[in-house]
């Protein structure tokens, strides 16, 4: 920075706006620092002789329209290099510890100064200026095959007066014989796609950005999880394609089809951006995604990855962005995506509920069927798909009928049907169970990343049961990360023996006087508003890294 605005008797550095206060200690002493004026941008720039402007590599300036401002006020203008095909023989262009030796070469000629000057107020008219305006237009809609608008077809003409509105007096588009047009403005519709995971957390997290973003987005979904209902009776829109195996096909034959059934609802819906919650995309949709460059690609990819499962570290370059849900457990991450976090945004936990959207006790109690004055624990241990917990289970629950809690065991919407229902429980479908955490005492649930996030952030003690299949995410990390914490219990499924010992630990004053002193520490805010806010910039945004022809879909 001292170099790009040299601490010279003879230089003296103005800037408007201001500097952040981590920079005051670093500036010369040469500096004059006013407030913006957004008024007094003119009579600041006719004050200045040089404007220097030399960027971040970790910032993309689109265009530039201070630089473009202070050449046509005629300054000397000294950039980085990477503007030179931009602004051409208009600017000069050096490296930061350049500057010094080019404000002196102009500061002792005139004449060098002057025919600068000249050549920024030249270059600036030559490609900016208002009179560039129509050829402009005329060439993007070439590119784009859009007839010109009356409006750009009588420029040098006189103009018909047909070509404006009578009430608005401004020039009206018009488009070519029975050609729609696709309006820049109004509604975004997002398509969310989720995978068939082994529980519910895709579509949970997918959920939980769609209810969160504002009403200038319009959410539908598209899911291969048999939980298709739940997202239905939540009142979003939403189409189900069976998984491959569910229907007994081949991958390859099921990703050809799927390839043209997500085609298929991206033209019918008039998409303009796609979220993808899995682990791995999946051919059928990268194909899609080359054939599709026009739409805004999202990737949701969570991490605590195992150190088995790979990733092709390319993957993500794919997308135009990838979206990282924060995890309590991080600290312990060593899988692959641990490595592959340049560019990734990374959000704080994505939860379907925030804690204000609990019903009260006695409420919750209620739809639970429990009595609010006595103490409440919630078994709930996945879809048990790919795991076995069949003898852990009644362990646990004969545990917790031995010290008199009433206990409700959730079943999980994609579970078979249980017939092994035991006495002295509530046996209850819950689906999203934080929404009743306030007629619950304590959980003993899986550590997958949706029940393990609500239980923490949510101040519910809870035993985690972690699913170790080959397949999925390390629980076992997380449960173990959260005993060591203090804010929770590790139970494998292997250590039946100690099932009631876990169960006297959690209930006892002094776990439950440890955890409510660590848990009121946590603060916590919720990852899935700053992911939606994150997918609508970028719905909403205009892409400067592509042909603009070649970036949006012809209709």
């Amino acid at each position: 920075m001292r170099a790009a605005y040299p601490d010279l008797g003879n230089v003296q550095v103005k800037v408007m706006g201001g500097v952040p206060d981590q920079i005051v200690p670093l500036i010369g002493a040469n500096w004059n620092i006013s407030p913006y004026s957004n008024s007094g941008v003119p009579q600041f720039l006719n004050r200045l002789d040089f404007y220097v402007f030399f960027h971040s590599r970790q910032w993309v300036e689109a265009f530039g329209i201070g630089i473009a401002e202070a050449m046509a006020s005629g300054l000397v203008t000294i950039l980085d290099p990477s503007f030179r095909d931009l602004f051409e023989d208009g600017a000069v262009y050096c490296r930061p510890e350049e500057t010094t030796n080019v404000l002196e070469r102009f500061l002792a000629s005139p004449e060098a100064f002057n025919a600068q000057s000249a050549a920024a107020r030249a270059l600036v008219e030559k490609k900016f200026s208002t009179s560039r305006y129509p050829e402009r237009m005329h060439a993007l809609y070439d590119e784009l095959g859009l007839s010109s608008p009356p409006a750009l077809a009588t420029v040098g003409k006189a103009v018909d007066a047909d070509a404006f509105s009578a009430s608005s007096g401004r020039a009206t588009v018009r488009s070519g014989p029975g050609r729609p047009q696709r309006s820049l403005m109004g509604r975004r519709r997002v398509l969310f796609v989720a995978t068939n995971g082994i529980g519910l957390g895709h579509i949970t997290r997918l959920m939980a950005i769609a209810e969160r973003m504002s009403p200038d987005m319009e959410p539908v979904f598209l899911t291969m999880s048999a939980g298709s209902s739940i997202i239905e009776a939540r009142g979003h829109p939403v189409d189900y394609i069976p998984s491959a195996p569910k229907i007994g096909v081949t991958d390859d034959s099921w990703n050809e089809v799927f390839a043209q059934e997500l085609l298929a609802a991206v033209e019918a819906f008039a998409i303009n951006s796609v979220v993808f919650d899995s682990n791995h995309p999946f051919p059928g949709l990268l194909k899609v995604l080359a054939a599709r460059p026009d739409l805004n690609w999202v990737w949701i990819r969570r991490g605590m990855w195992a150190s088995r499962h790979g990733l092709d570290p390319s993957m993500q370059h794919r997308f135009d962005m990838v979206i990282e849900p924060g995890e309590f457990a991080a600290d312990e991450d060593h899988g692959i995506t641990a490595q592959l976090r340049a560019g990734v945004i990374g959000v704080s936990p994505i939860l379907l509920v925030d804690n204000d959207g609990r019903l009260s006790r006695a409420e919750a109690a209620s739809a639970l069927g429990v009595d609010p004055a006595g103490l409440v624990a919630v078994v709930q241990l996945g879809s048990e798909r790919n795991f076995d917990v069949s003898r852990l289970r009644p362990a646990i629950i004969d545990g917790l009928l031995k010290h008199g809690v009433q206990i409700i065991d959730a079943v999980n919407p994609l579970a078979p049907k249980r017939e092994d229902h035991i006495g002295g429980t509530v046996q209850k479908a819950i689906y999203p169970i934080a929404r009743y955490f306030n007629a619950v005492d304590l959980m003993i649930t899986n550590a997958g990343y949706n029940s393990f996030h609500e239980s923490i952030y949510g101040g519910i003690p809870a035993i985690f049961v972690p699913n170790e299949a080959p397949e999925m995410d390390e629980q076992a990390i997380r449960a173990a990360y959260a005993q060591s914490s203090g804010l929770g219990l590790c139970l494998r499924a292997v250590d039946v023996e100690r099932a009631h010992e876990a169960i006297e630990l959690a209930l006892s004053e002094d776990f439950l006087t440890q955890y409510r002193m660590r848990a009121a520490r946590i603060v916590f805010a919720n990852g899935a508003r700053e992911a939606a806010l994150a997918i609508e910039e970028l719905a909403f945004s205009v892409r400067t890294d592509r042909a603009l022809g070649g970036s949006i879909a012809r209709v």
